[in-house]
């Protein structure tokens, strides 16, 4: 992801991330890889099961690209699927990309959909970062007793990175 964008997520301006794609339901968070000069994992979001572009249930337009992703402005043609921001941690550690290949098996930058590897998934447990965006508490997520009781954080569960598009951080 690129700045500005990776700060309006940050700040929660930004509190959907559009796809052009339906990650599997089992997909619960989306670990951002940051481009260049980071160039690396720097933060991972809660996030919930897509949706699509229902003009009878529109997204509420609280947030940056939400007005444009309800009336399908040309420059959003093909990003039918919208994933509300849960909470937002940074990483105490970023993964740089040089231990991403080094330890994790990744051999280029991801870029557009890519599954975090379990041996990330066990070295770095996204529960234990740093939080510092929680919407969790406006009723629309999880609640904190299933996050405190450690019910997302299985080692199985499915992951994905997101990189730039579309001005916007749109993949993962």
């Amino acid at each position: 992801m690129k700045d500005p964008y990776m700060g309006q997520v940050l700040v929660g301006t930004k509190n959907y991330e559009f796809r052009r794609y339906c990650m599997k339901p089992s997909v619960e968070r989306i670990w951002f890889y940051r481009t260049a000069p980071y160039s690396a994992i720097t933060h991972v979001s809660e996030i919930l099961p897509a949706r699509t572009r229902d003009p009878d249930d529109p997204l509420e337009e609280d947030g940056l690209g939400n007005a444009e992703f309800n009336n399908r402005h040309k420059d959003w043609r093909g990003y039918d699927f919208a994933y509300r921001i849960l909470s937002v941690y940074e990483l105490r550690r970023p993964i740089r990309f040089s231990e991403m290949k080094s330890r994790h098996g990744i051999k280029i930058p991801p870029r557009g959909l890519v599954y975090l590897p379990q041996t990330i998934a066990k070295a770095v447990p996204w529960q234990k970062q740093k939080l510092i965006l929680d919407r969790k508490g406006k009723g629309h997520g999880r609640s904190s007793e299933e996050d405190r009781d450690g019910a997302h954080s299985e080692p199985g569960t499915q992951c994905s990175f997101s990189a730039p598009n579309l001005g916007t951080d749109l993949r993962g």
